[in-house]
């Protein structure tokens, strides 16, 4: 499944790794990402355009018109978003310190999994994921999150495709968790 499509519940595997994740990273307390903190551990909002967002301003767009919280994230991991939520049909990266759950990944695909995260240096940490579905393989990658900053970058390297590999970059932004409503 590429972006953008809505994924089904998925397997067991898929059920069990975003019951983990959803422990580990949606309770707590007021924010999502801190702007600024070294580390990439944290819950975003994706970003639909092509190309990304093309400045921090196109990202507090789509977080205000969004509404994106913690609460929400989870709700898409398991589509059970109300669809007249301004979330509705929203994507999100749960990132914690050992899992990578994007909510838009499906049985099969090579976007979520065990993540051995690197140092981070300047916003950017480079890391090993090892997909739920192919534990044979270790997709590298690199998350950019620039001090400060809203948009948050995920590249996967050499994602199996065809006979043969491609590179993937995603686009996420930050957004504080003003609440838990619905």
């Amino acid at each position: 499944m590429r972006q953008g499509e809505r994924s089904g519940q998925g397997g067991p595997s898929r059920r069990l790794a975003a019951m983990l994740l959803a422990t580990l990273i949606l309770p707590g307390s007021a924010v999502a990402q801190q702007p600024g903190s070294n580390s990439p551990v944290g819950t975003y909002l994706w970003y639909p355009e092509p190309g990304g967002p093309k400045s921090d301003q196109d990202c507090r767009d789509l977080v205000a018109r969004v509404q994106p919280t913690r609460e929400k994230a989870e709700m898409s991991l398991w589509g059970t978003i109300p669809q007249n939520d301004p979330a509705a049909g929203s994507f999100f990266l749960l990132l914690s310190p050992t899992r990578m759950e994007p909510t838009y990944a499906a049985e099969g695909d090579y976007d979520f999994g065990d993540v051995r995260l690197g140092e981070t240096r300047d916003g950017e940490t480079p890391f090993e994921l090892t997909p739920d579905d192919h534990e044979d393989v270790v997709i590298k990658g690199t998350v950019i999150a620039k001090p400060g900053g809203e948009i948050v970058t995920v590249i996967l390297r050499g994602i199996p495709l065809d006979g043969d590999t491609t590179d993937r970059t995603t686009y996420f932004c930050r957004f504080e968790d003003l609440g838990t409503e619905t």
